[in-house]
């Protein structure tokens, strides 16, 4: 086995839009830089890719087109390439729509074709071993409540004396692959999930995962760190019962994301050198489309929705009142002409012996990740979100009939969940029979 690294900056001009919040933002400053980061595994004659952006998000068509430059320029099969936009609140997606210059998409295309080659050249013998550990303190939380009046909210508040319970369990496990490489730097290939939306305002920023990412190197300077988010649409950093930052104290909200960041390379510092072989074999690698049906919910209310969805473009107070799931559908009706009655998902794998890293291609809640660990306990398993383009929410079927922000806002319907996550574990018993 060979492994190698890439890196690139690709922080976008000034004036770009940075996506992700209910305003129009226009970038005015950086705080760090965002990203992109590469990992090429080579066994025998195959190879697989791992890019992960500090973007928000990629449509299906920009990552397709992106995989096949990559492939037409490397030789490397387009299945055999999964990338992952790690969906930053503070950066903006990788489309040509939210960017103030059509020279930077372009850049952007290329540098996902260079972060590719630069890893190609940093190819090294490597061994990989993996281990496990939960944060020191939980970072991650489930923002789904049931509220004590039986209604479902998404982020109600920490301190809102009207929560009842959270709706399911978030994961602060840290998941770490060393590949130990001989005459070269190591790699820390650190898997974590929680939506990265920490720090709000006007400037780029790569949120936790950078600081992740850099404390990791600052602690193991002879390492590359490269960082997964997971399945992470259901979760975030806010505490139950701990007062939120207020959105205008920006210093204290980056000064507390570097904290997160921190909490999660600490982790992984932590068992570095506990590390257990991961057994070697062969390479599998997918991807697969799967068409479903669009949630039709609310057809009858378009016009109305449009002419509400201008309003909150607009910032209207009273329209902004409106609480978060009811805002989250005006905006999915809003835009449903332009809709077709089925949408197509990908799933994505690649694996390599006892490694496999599913993709999934929207904000996948994290049932998602659970359900193939406990179906497959002898692999270790990696996923990410987000991955070969991003189509939104992908809630469980629990949350298609509890209700809420992300079941009003999701494009799909309720067989979402048993579709993806059964081609997910199909993949993973294919793999699973040539290891």
């Amino acid at each position: 086995m060979r492994i190698g690294f890439g890196r690139v900056d690709i922080t976008p001009p000034l004036g770009t839009k940075i996506t992700g919040a209910w305003q129009l933002r226009t970038a005015d400053g950086v705080m760090d830089p965002l990203e992109l980061n590469s990992v090429v595994l080579e066994s025998g004659e195959e190879k697989i890719v791992i890019v992960t952006a500090d973007l928000l998000a990629m449509n299906l068509a920009n990552a397709t087109s992106i995989r096949n430059l990559i492939s037409a320029e490397t030789g490397i099969p387009t299945q055999n390439i999964l990338m992952q936009c790690l969906h930053q609140h503070t950066a903006t997606t990788g489309g040509s729509t939210d960017v103030s210059c059509a020279e930077y998409v372009a850049v952007l295309k290329r540098k996902y074709v260079d972060v590719v080659c630069l890893a190609l050249n940093d190819l090294a013998e490597a061994k990989m071993s993996c281990a496990e550990k939960a944060t020191s303190e939980e970072v991650s939380f489930i923002r789904r409540y049931r509220m004590k009046d039986g209604n479902v909210m998404t982020n109600p508040g920490t301190m809102n004396p009207e929560i009842d319970h959270p709706l399911g369990k978030s994961d602060n496990t840290v998941r770490l692959v060393r590949f130990t490489r001989e005459d070269a730097k190591d790699i820390a290939l650190v898997a974590f999930q929680t939506h990265p939306d920490t720090i709000g305002g006007t400037q780029f920023s790569a949120d936790w995962p950078g600081f992740a990412r850099r404390k990791f190197e600052k602690e193991m300077p002879e390492v590359h760190c490269i960082l997964t988010n997971g399945c992470q649409g259901d979760t975030n950093h806010h505490k139950p019962g701990r007062p939120q930052i207020r959105k205008s104290e920006q210093a204290e909200r980056y000064a507390f994301t570097r904290r997160m960041g921190e909490i999660i390379a600490q982790a992984a510092l932590d068992v570095w050198e506990k590390t257990a072989p991961l057994k070697e074999g062969a390479i599998s690698t997918a991807f697969e489309i799967t068409s479903i049906r669009t949630n039709l919910d609310g057809i009858e209310r378009i016009e109305e929705c449009k002419a509400l969805y201008e309003k909150i473009l607009e910032k209207d107070e009273e329209v902004m009142k409106l609480p978060m799931s009811e805002k989250g559908a005006i905006r999915r009706i809003a835009k449903m002409e332009n809709y077709v009655l089925f949408q197509k998902v990908p799933v994505s794998m690649v694996a390599f012996g006892e490694l496999a890293v599913i993709g999934y291609g929207g904000e996948p809640f994290t049932e998602y990740a659970d359900v193939l660990r406990e179906a497959y306990p002898d692999l270790f398993i990696l996923t990410a979100c987000n991955c070969n383009g991003s189509q939104g929410y992908l809630p469980s079927a629990a949350a298609f009939a509890e209700g809420g922000y992300e079941a009003c806002t999701t494009n799909f319907t309720v067989d979402t969940p048993a579709l993806l996550q059964g081609l997910a574990k199909d993949l993973l018993a294919q793999h699973k029979a040539k290891v």
